[in-house]
């Protein structure tokens, strides 16, 4: 609906992005202050959520479309809804450690939208995802993203990134399979239980092999992605290269991925827990290779955002160090009650403070600081 005919108390129904940036998240409930704030920014139209009893006071304000979207329309919403699900530190700008790798892993996303377009059957299948925000598959999408990265760390051309994609979008659609009391169960799981939820490596398998534009890699890679590089993983104990490249990438953006995104049964946990239990597991689940080319590629602290020390203080990362990615160089710009430190912020390089750790992060960009109060942002943080 038009803005101008927005009013206080109507909740939004979809994320409001401008030129990429997060202003505002769905959910949120409007205030004149936030309308107009947005109308001074220059947005034009809301997506509002309506009651039934609301369509019928507000039918006259809805906007309508005569004719469907044209195809380059339809193809635009769907990678705008895609990309608007994966949380903003996990998108190419800001979890890419080079422009090059960003751009490039933007190039192979349409490209792999427009063959998920061009055949019907392919398109049912992200039908069935719901665009991954079911929760089994929630963190999909970004193991895709870290996926795509990695690839362009490991020196993959165009043709070869755009296999890799389709692999990596799909790779866990056997959860959908899997009965969802065991996957929402908070405790430990038994023999039986994590039995179950091993079949879905093979009810994938199934379900792209249904799917004739799949290549043979992308079936590969929904069966293998729980082989282990030094062996006893699933289903089959495969160990090193005869696991294929693109699973044994995929198993590691799958365990990063799921580690950072909370789940029904956890919290998430933060980039540098996930970083250290992967460093650990390259004596036994992760490639070598494949978890250099990782760090090479993806920063486990996005640029754009604002971190939380554990002395409480509120810093930004400046600069991110390869050998050791969890101890980026920081800017303090808050003190630990939140006070901005206006000409008096200080350069730290966290490798120097072994005491400091990074207790939490979330991104507040200034498009983000212009419409949803910054006070209510860092004090977000500060919780």
């Amino acid at each position: 609906m038009p803005i101008g005919k927005a009013v206080p108390g109507m909740v939004l129904a979809r994320n409001l992005e401008l030129n990429g940036q997060l202003l505002l998240r769905h959910g949120i409930e409007l205030d004149q202050d936030r309308i107009d704030k947005l109308a001074n920014m220059g947005i034009t139209y809301l997506h509002i959520h309506f009651t039934n009893d609301d369509l019928v006071t507000y039918k006259d304000l809805l906007v309508h479309q005569d004719s469907p979207p044209s195809y380059e329309r339809l193809l635009t919403l769907t990678r705008d809804s895609l990309l608007e699900f994966i949380p903003p530190y996990a998108r190419p700008s800001c979890c890419a450690r080079t422009e090059h790798i960003a751009q490039t892993v933007l190039t192979v996303v349409e490209h792999t939208l427009d063959v998920i377009f061009s055949s019907r059957r392919c398109f049912e299948l992200l039908r069935t995802t719901r665009l991954f925000q079911l929760e089994p598959l929630r963190h999909c999408p970004l193991a895709w993203v870290y996926a795509l990265c990695t690839g362009v760390g490991l020196g993959y051309n165009l043709p070869t990134l755009l296999d890799l994609s389709l692999s990596s979008l799909f790779y866990d659609i056997g959860m959908l399979k899997v009965p969802a009391q065991i996957l929402a169960k908070p405790g430990r799981l038994t023999d039986l239980e994590f039995g179950e939820i091993k079949k879905h490596v093979f009810f994938g398998r199934r379900m792209l092999e249904n799917l004739s534009d799949f290549s043979a890699s992308a079936i590969t890679v929904a069966f293998e992605h729980h082989e282990n590089y030094y062996g006893g993983g699933y289903p089959k104990n495969k160990r090193g290269d005869a696991i294929h490249e693109f699973s044994q990438i995929v198993s590691l953006t799958d365990k990063f991925s799921a580690m950072v995104t909370t789940k029904c049964y956890r919290e998430r946990f933060q980039p540098y827990q996930a970083y250290e239990i992967l460093l650990a597991q390259t004596k036994s689940a992760v490639s070598p290779r494949v978890f250099v080319a990782f760090l090479k590629s993806v920063l486990l602290y996005p640029r754009g955002a604002m971190l939380r020390l554990s002395n409480g203080e509120i810093a930004r990362p400046i600069d991110f160090p390869l050998h050791l990615p969890t101890r980026p160089t920081v800017e303090v710009t808050h003190t630990a009650s939140g006070e901005e430190l206006l000409g008096k912020r200080r350069t730290l390089q966290l490798v120097d403070h072994p005491d400091l750790t990074i207790e939490a992060f979330a991104i507040v960009e200034e498009a983000q600081r212009s419409a949803a109060e910054p006070d209510q942002q860092i004090r977000g943080i500060l919780e």
